[in-house]
């Protein structure tokens, strides 16, 4: 006969230290977060999420594919600054060790109040940041859909198709950039990986997720360089919006880059820009974020009067 281990079944369902964290910043008639109108008490409880704390605030990191999203939510701004770098250092040791990914992500959504974060964010590490336009097709069901042209085709994506999505990305990021290797949730988590081949020859992918409200948002969307680059485009997004008009998903979603918003492209699939956001990198591994800070250290020996002498 075994014993049933009542003590260990009451530690796994009892919340932990972050969500009574969280639980008790969210109290507050402020409280400072990289996301406000995010649901944290929602991310909290993801079963997935890594996470490091301090008496006054935590950060989250959830992982997806060689990503790391993270999200912090401190008392007061000095505790930002005070425990930043350190709880996102410890992060990416966790993040090492128990997850694919390779890069640690932060959105910033709070423009009132951006010029209070950015400069803690470069010095925890991050570069600087990039600015971003998330847009919106409200209903990918009334979309009148071009047809792909000659010589593109689009199917669906599996493991198989690994070393090609990477060699699509290795092309696209240039020869000096360093392409990991497709992380394990790549393909089991999406809703859909496509890729676009022309005369059989891989020239780009998409990959999509689910969204709320019905909707599907596209993650990831990248063309080979030596393609037209509207043309891939176009026949990625049209298969995709033609399989989530047969799901009986709503709205699709892209972040763009800010200069992209115009793009007629875009335009085309009656995409309308919703907001704008800002997106922070770093590596996880800390050793590689003090390796790149160590890089910029210039030594010199200042030599002159000091004081009065020589």
């Amino acid at each position: 006969m075994v014993i049933p281990d009542y003590t260990r079944h009451a530690q796994d369902v009892a919340p932990g230290m972050v969500r009574d964290l969280h639980e008790t910043l969210a109290t507050k008639a402020l409280a400072y977060r990289n996301q406000p109108d995010l649901d944290f008490d929602q991310l909290v409880r993801l079963p997935r999420m890594l996470s490091t704390q301090c008496d006054d605030g935590y950060v989250i990191g959830v992982p997806y594919g060689r990503h790391l999203r993270v999200f912090y939510e401190f008392d007061t701004i000095n505790h930002i600054r005070l425990h930043l770098t350190n709880l996102l250092n410890e992060m990416g040791e966790l993040a090492s060790e128990h997850s694919d990914a390779e890069l640690m992500v932060i959105d910033y959504t709070d423009f009132p109040h951006r010029h209070y974060v950015e400069p803690m964010l470069i010095g925890a590490g991050f570069v600087s940041p990039s600015e971003v336009a998330v847009m919106r097709c409200r209903d990918v069901r009334d979309q009148s859909l071009p047809e792909l042209a000659p010589g593109i085709s689009v199917r669906e994506a599996n493991s198989d198709d690994a070393d090609a999505i990477v060699e699509i990305e290795q092309q696209s990021a240039g020869e000096a950039a360093h392409t990991p290797p497709l992380a394990n949730q790549f393909f089991d988590e999406a809703e859909w990986v496509g890729l676009a081949e022309r005369d059989g020859a891989p020239a780009g992918y998409i990959r999509t997720a689910p969204a709320e409200k019905r909707g599907v948002i596209a993650e990831e969307l990248i063309v080979h360089p030596d393609q037209d680059h509207s043309e891939i485009s176009s026949a990625l997004l049209a298969t995709a919006m033609q399989r989530a008009a047969e799901a009986n998903r709503r709205a699709m979603t892209l972040r763009v880059s800010g200069e992209s918003v115009g793009d007629d492209l875009l335009k085309e699939f009656n995409f309308r820009h919703v907001t704008n956001e800002l997106t922070y990198q770093r590596p996880a591994d800390p050793a590689e974020v003090q390796r790149r800070r160590d890089a910029k250290v210039t030594t010199y020996v200042k030599v002159g009067k000091i004081w009065g002498r020589f």
